[in-house]
């Protein structure tokens, strides 16, 4: 059976950023053999490991034990519960001791080592199961063997870092668990130039703070709803080489915004978990969207089937593509998003586009409600400090037709966006519940995709 080495880097080399100082190939190795000899011989391995070098080591521990990783969408226990059901023969790895109570845990300890040697992995190992996210529907695994991780990641990073570009640090405010995350993160410090940061940065400080750590050429990779904090923060950011951004829409006003405060071009890249990241477009020039070389897509009868190297047969896209003459591409949303209101459509993306450029709007969502008499109902949640539903609407009456403009505009104090910036159908109509007084719907709504620009 064919084998591809663990990693593709030379022992001296960095590959991560451990607690502000460099972790070579070599070091990280040897703590990668010290925890894979505390693992289970069989199994598979739940890692739900918050410190992303720590996951790293994770990972590659169970590569090199020869198990499965599951990556859950989320750390929740009710999640992990889930797939501990379907997956009995398991142990959760954590670097959080009792977190998952009842579980078979195994906690990440970089205390453990071994013999620093680049291992040799099948290729045909089944090497990570992940999910899709569940914003539109139950999270469904998707299997990824080594040979299908390894050739996608060698097919990704001239895009994540640019054509031709040498070493990078990256640093994530996105969870390792996520396809986005594990692609620009992870699976690029095992297999190309990348220093990877260990951290998770969640509030703008806190991305100051990990990016001073990251030595240049610097890449951050982050999703609109982090973005959108930075540039409000005031904060001076190290220099960065790119940004990266996916999990949800990016406005092309957001965009130029971000590369002014950063100064850096900013890349917005597309995917979904079956098949990984798979075009990039400019957004701040309104560039469309363009494939990655060697990714192939066809439609039937409306529907875009994609082809990769990496990838076993065609993957249908639940997004509708429109191309133009020389194979770009724009989003013309999903089915599902669509809406018709008074005999004319539009979609719940672009209601939630222009609540996002009312000034003051900080975040926002539209949903469909059940319609009533057949005839559709919008509504929204917005986050607006200082605002009322009323100054909201008149704004949105400047740049919607009276027709989609919602009827009932409520204003919340947050959106409950997941760590990727995603919604839920179930997570909204909670929110609009509580802060309406609304019983749940018995069909439910419809919310804008939250991966219009990603669909993990």
């Amino acid at each position: 059976m064919t084998a591809l080495k663990l990693l593709l880097r030379d022992p001296g080399e960095p590959i991560a950023i451990r607690r502000g100082a460099i972790v070579t190939a070599a070091e990280f190795l040897s703590q990668v053999h010290g925890l894979a000899a505390a693992l289970p011989s069989t199994g598979c391995v739940i890692n739900v490991c918050e410190d992303r070098y720590r996951f790293l080591v994770g990972f590659a521990a169970a590569l090199a034990r020869g198990l499965t990783t599951l990556l859950p969408p989320n750390a929740l226990d009710a999640t992990v519960s889930r797939i501990q059901h379907r997956w009995p023969d398991y142990v959760v790895l954590t670097d959080r001791p009792g977190a998952s109570p009842g579980a078979r845990l195994v906690v990440a300890d970089e205390s453990l080592r071994g013999a620093a040697t680049n291992p040799d992995v099948p290729a045909q190992q089944l090497a990570a199961v992940t999910f899709t996210s569940g914003s539109t529907g139950e999270p469904t695994p998707q299997r990824k063997s080594w040979r299908t991780l390894v050739a996608g990641t060698a097919l990704n990073l001239p895009h994540f870092l640019g054509a031709g570009a040498g070493p990078h640090a990256v640093v994530a405010t996105v969870p390792a668990q996520h396809m986005y995350g594990f692609e620009t993160t992870a699976l690029a410090a095992l297999r190309g130039p990348v220093t990877m940061h260990d951290g998770r940065p969640f509030y703008p400080a806190n991305v100051a703070a990990a990016l001073d750590e990251a030595p240049a050429p610097r890449v951050l990779v982050s999703t609109p709803v982090h973005l959108r904090a930075l540039i409000g923060s005031g904060l001076r950011f190290a220099p960065l080489a790119r940004v990266l951004s996916a999990t949800a829409p990016l406005d092309a006003a957001l965009a130029r915004a971000v590369e002014d405060a950063l100064g850096a071009e900013l890349v917005e890249i597309y995917g979904c978990t079956e098949v990984g990241s798979m075009a990039e477009r400019h957004t701040s020039s309104g560039a469309p969207w363009r494939f990655f070389a060697g990714i192939g897509c066809t439609q039937r009868d409306g529907v875009a089937w994609v082809s990769a190297p990496h990838v076993d047969g065609e993957v249908r896209l639940l997004d509708a593509l429109e191309f133009e003459p020389d194979g770009r591409f724009v989003l013309a949303g999903r089915d599902s998003d669509l809406v018709k209101v008074g005999g004319k459509r539009t979609s719940l993306a672009e209601v939630t586009r222009l609540l996002l450029a009312v000034p003051g709007v900080e975040d926002a969502v539209a949903v469909q409600l059940p319609a009533v008499s057949g005839e559709a109902r919008l509504a929204a949640l917005v986050v607006a400090p200082g605002l009322d539903a009323a100054v909201v609407r008149a704004a949105l009456a400047r740049t919607l037709e009276p027709l989609f403009i919602p009827r009932r505009i409520v204003i919340v104090a947050a959106l409950p966006r997941s760590a990727t910036g995603k919604l839920s159908h179930e997570a909204v109509m909670r929110v609009y519940g509580e802060a309406t007084g609304a019983t749940a719907p018995v069909e439910p709504p419809t919310v804008p995709a939250g991966a219009a620009t990603r669909a993990p």
